[in-house]
């Protein structure tokens, strides 16, 4: 991702690491998670043993090239955006970074034509994880196949407005999956098993973080 983002593209959840830290190790200690909201604010919270804690809040501005936080201080970071799920932050003392999910890139493949079909087929078979519990957070989207270990194949964050619309940013760790069938994965997975079918979310929209496709549908309950 070599061209510079979008202003928009900073919106939602990231961990928030220093560069040099590889995923695994990041699970092992308190994590950091940053929430950029559409209407210029900023949260920043400190997750452990799935308990979030907010550490400060503030305001920001991203112009696609540089990240200004007003939070407790002011701090400026210049955006090196390597994939659509990882950003490098530039700083004054220290490099940063902002990931959409604790995966590495050897992680990003394309699923075999069977489990892209069982998918399809049943998306149940991928189930939801809160690393930060329910709410402002980042969850984990994984295959449960029959014969082999689970597999991590996305991740996503959740906002909702006018109370009744979520607007989800779900980023694709592999390839061969149908944006369609990621939208049945919110519906099915997400919406109907994690949340126990919410009877307060009219409409959802799901964004895929790395093409910026979009779908839309009605989520109604009687």
């Amino acid at each position: 991702m070599a061209q510079r983002p979008l202003p928009e593209a900073i919106r939602g959840c990231w961990y928030y690491l220093t560069d040099a830290t590889p995923p695994a190790q990041a699970r092992l200690k308190p994590l950091q998670l940053l929430k950029f909201r559409v209407d210029g604010s900023f949260a920043r919270f400190q997750l452990k043993d799935h308990v979030k804690k907010e550490l400060e809040a503030g305001t920001y501005t991203f112009d696609g090239q540089f990240l200004i936080l007003r939070g407790r201080n002011t701090d400026t970071f210049r955006v090196y955006p390597k994939t659509f799920w990882k950003w490098g932050l530039e700083g004054r003392k220290d490099d940063q970074a902002l990931v959409r999910g604790l995966v590495t890139e050897e992680e990003f493949v394309e699923l075999a034509s069977e489990d892209q079909k069982e998918i399809r087929i049943l998306p149940i078979r991928v189930t939801v994880r809160g690393e930060s519990g329910a709410g402002e957070g980042i969850y984990e989207l994984v295959y449960q196949p029959l014969d082999r270990e689970l597999v991590s194949i996305g991740s996503f964050f959740v906002e909702r407005h006018d109370d009744d619309r979520l607007w989800i940013g779900l980023s694709p760790y592999v390839s061969g999956i149908e944006a369609k069938t990621w939208e049945r994965i919110v519906r099915d997975s997400y919406l109907d098993i994690f949340l126990s079918k919410p009877k307060d979310v009219a409409v959802v929209t799901v964004r895929l973080l790395d093409s910026n496709d979009s779908r839309v549908f009605n989520y109604q309950n009687s």
